[in-house]
Protein backbone atom coordinates (compact mmCIF):
# COMPACT_ATOMS: atom_id res chain seq x y z
CA UNK A 1 0.00 0.00 0.00
CA UNK A 2 1.31 3.42 -1.00
CA UNK A 3 2.12 5.75 1.89
CA UNK A 4 0.05 8.89 2.28
CA UNK A 5 2.29 11.98 2.28
CA UNK A 6 1.20 14.57 4.80
CA UNK A 7 2.41 17.82 6.34
CA UNK A 8 1.91 18.72 9.99
CA UNK A 9 1.91 22.14 11.57
CA UNK A 10 0.94 23.65 14.88
CA UNK A 11 1.43 26.51 17.24
CA UNK A 12 2.67 26.11 20.81
CA UNK A 13 -0.86 25.31 22.03
CA UNK A 14 -1.33 22.54 19.48
CA UNK A 15 2.11 20.97 19.90
CA UNK A 16 1.09 18.16 22.28
CA UNK A 17 -1.89 17.11 20.18
CA UNK A 18 0.21 17.30 17.01
CA UNK A 19 2.76 14.92 18.52
CA UNK A 20 0.02 12.53 19.65
CA UNK A 21 -1.61 12.47 16.20
CA UNK A 22 1.77 12.26 14.44
CA UNK A 23 2.68 9.06 16.31
CA UNK A 24 -0.69 7.56 15.42
CA UNK A 25 -0.43 8.54 11.74
CA UNK A 26 3.03 7.04 11.33
CA UNK A 27 2.46 3.88 13.36
CA UNK A 28 -1.15 3.07 12.44
CA UNK A 29 -2.22 4.90 9.26
CA UNK A 30 0.67 4.38 6.81
CA UNK A 31 1.42 8.11 6.67
CA UNK A 32 4.76 9.60 5.72
CA UNK A 33 5.28 12.97 7.38
CA UNK A 34 7.04 15.07 4.75
CA UNK A 35 6.87 18.32 6.72
CA UNK A 36 6.76 18.66 10.48
CA UNK A 37 7.26 22.37 10.87
CA UNK A 38 7.37 22.64 14.67
CA UNK A 39 9.82 20.40 16.56
CA UNK A 40 9.48 22.00 20.04
CA UNK A 41 6.52 23.82 21.63
CA UNK A 42 8.47 27.08 21.91
CA UNK A 43 9.05 27.07 18.14
CA UNK A 44 5.30 27.38 17.65
CA UNK A 45 5.01 30.85 19.11
CA UNK A 46 4.22 33.82 16.86
CA UNK A 47 4.73 32.01 13.55
CA UNK A 48 1.35 30.62 12.46
CA UNK A 49 1.49 32.55 9.17
CA UNK A 50 4.92 31.11 8.36
CA UNK A 51 3.80 27.55 9.21
CA UNK A 52 0.64 27.92 7.13
CA UNK A 53 2.57 29.30 4.16
CA UNK A 54 5.15 26.50 4.27
CA UNK A 55 2.46 23.82 4.37
CA UNK A 56 0.02 25.28 1.83
CA UNK A 57 2.82 25.92 -0.65
CA UNK A 58 4.03 22.33 -0.15
CA UNK A 59 0.57 21.15 -1.17
CA UNK A 60 0.62 23.47 -4.18
CA UNK A 61 4.05 22.06 -5.15
CA UNK A 62 2.67 18.51 -4.78
CA UNK A 63 5.15 17.58 -2.06
CA UNK A 64 2.12 16.25 -0.21
CA UNK A 65 -1.61 16.40 -0.80
CA UNK A 66 -2.90 16.53 2.78
CA UNK A 67 -2.06 18.50 5.89
CA UNK A 68 -3.06 18.77 9.49
CA UNK A 69 -2.82 22.12 11.32
CA UNK A 70 -3.45 22.34 15.05
CA UNK A 71 -3.84 25.38 17.27
CA UNK A 72 -6.14 26.21 20.18
CA UNK A 73 -9.36 26.04 18.16
CA UNK A 74 -8.23 25.30 14.58
CA UNK A 75 -9.95 28.48 13.42
CA UNK A 76 -6.87 30.70 13.02
CA UNK A 77 -4.98 28.22 10.86
CA UNK A 78 -8.10 27.53 8.82
CA UNK A 79 -8.61 31.22 8.02
CA UNK A 80 -5.01 31.54 6.88
CA UNK A 81 -4.96 28.32 4.85
CA UNK A 82 -8.05 29.31 2.88
CA UNK A 83 -6.23 32.38 1.56
CA UNK A 84 -4.02 30.18 -0.66
CA UNK A 85 -5.12 29.41 -4.21
CA UNK A 86 -6.64 25.94 -4.51
CA UNK A 87 -6.48 25.14 -0.82
CA UNK A 88 -9.63 23.87 0.85
CA UNK A 89 -9.21 23.90 4.62
CA UNK A 90 -11.78 23.12 7.27
CA UNK A 91 -12.02 23.30 11.03
CA UNK A 92 -14.02 20.43 12.46
CA UNK A 93 -14.73 19.07 15.90
CA UNK A 94 -16.83 16.01 15.05
CA UNK A 95 -16.35 12.91 12.95
CA UNK A 96 -19.31 13.47 10.63
CA UNK A 97 -18.05 16.91 9.55
CA UNK A 98 -14.55 15.50 9.07
CA UNK A 99 -15.90 12.75 6.83
CA UNK A 100 -17.95 15.23 4.79
CA UNK A 101 -14.99 17.62 4.50
CA UNK A 102 -13.14 15.09 2.34
CA UNK A 103 -16.08 13.29 0.77
CA UNK A 104 -17.95 16.43 -0.32
CA UNK A 105 -15.33 19.18 -0.69
CA UNK A 106 -12.03 17.28 -0.87
CA UNK A 107 -10.53 19.42 1.88
CA UNK A 108 -6.77 18.94 1.81
CA UNK A 109 -6.17 20.66 5.14
CA UNK A 110 -7.78 19.60 8.40
CA UNK A 111 -7.56 22.13 11.22
CA UNK A 112 -8.09 20.96 14.77
CA UNK A 113 -8.36 22.64 18.14
CA UNK A 114 -6.19 21.31 20.95
CA UNK A 115 -8.25 23.24 23.50
CA UNK A 116 -11.56 21.80 22.32
CA UNK A 117 -10.76 18.16 21.51
CA UNK A 118 -9.56 15.26 23.62
CA UNK A 119 -6.64 13.52 21.90
CA UNK A 120 -8.53 10.25 21.42
CA UNK A 121 -11.47 12.03 19.83
CA UNK A 122 -9.14 14.12 17.64
CA UNK A 123 -7.70 10.82 16.42
CA UNK A 124 -11.21 9.63 15.50
CA UNK A 125 -11.74 12.88 13.58
CA UNK A 126 -8.48 12.39 11.68
CA UNK A 127 -9.57 8.83 10.84
CA UNK A 128 -12.94 10.02 9.51
CA UNK A 129 -11.20 12.63 7.35
CA UNK A 130 -8.44 10.36 6.05
CA UNK A 131 -10.64 7.36 5.35
CA UNK A 132 -13.18 9.13 3.11
CA UNK A 133 -11.66 10.24 -0.21
CA UNK A 134 -13.53 12.63 -2.47
CA UNK A 135 -16.41 11.08 -4.38
CA UNK A 136 -16.06 11.97 -8.07
CA UNK A 137 -19.41 10.28 -8.76
CA UNK A 138 -21.28 12.90 -6.73
CA UNK A 139 -22.26 15.55 -9.29
CA UNK A 140 -23.06 18.28 -6.77
CA UNK A 141 -19.62 17.93 -5.16
CA UNK A 142 -17.86 18.07 -8.53
CA UNK A 143 -19.89 21.18 -9.43
CA UNK A 144 -18.90 22.76 -6.11
CA UNK A 145 -15.23 22.16 -6.91
CA UNK A 146 -15.66 24.07 -10.15
CA UNK A 147 -17.18 26.93 -8.15
CA UNK A 148 -14.24 26.85 -5.71
CA UNK A 149 -11.83 27.19 -8.63
CA UNK A 150 -13.80 30.09 -10.18
CA UNK A 151 -13.85 31.93 -6.86
CA UNK A 152 -10.14 31.34 -6.27
CA UNK A 153 -9.39 32.63 -9.78
CA UNK A 154 -11.32 35.83 -9.02
CA UNK A 155 -9.85 36.58 -5.62
CA UNK A 156 -6.43 34.91 -5.50
CA UNK A 157 -3.34 34.70 -7.69
CA UNK A 158 -2.65 31.22 -8.99
CA UNK A 159 1.00 30.53 -8.14
CA UNK A 160 3.50 30.05 -10.95
CA UNK A 161 5.03 27.09 -9.12
CA UNK A 162 1.78 25.09 -8.98
CA UNK A 163 2.73 21.45 -9.67
CA UNK A 164 -0.67 19.76 -9.92
CA UNK A 165 -4.36 20.50 -10.43
CA UNK A 166 -5.02 20.80 -6.66
CA UNK A 167 -7.66 18.10 -6.92
CA UNK A 168 -9.93 20.40 -8.90
CA UNK A 169 -10.28 17.82 -11.63
CA UNK A 170 -10.03 14.06 -11.71
CA UNK A 171 -7.14 14.15 -14.18
CA UNK A 172 -3.73 14.31 -12.59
Amino acid sequence: MKKIKMALGCDYVGFGLKEYIKKYLVEEKNVEIVIDSIKRPEDGSENSAQVTTEICEAIQRDECRLALLICGTGIGFCHMANTFWGIRACTVSDTYSAKRARLSTDAQVLCLGARVLAPEYAQDIVDAWLDEPFNWERESSVANKKQFEMIDNKRLKKPDFLAWNMGLSEDE
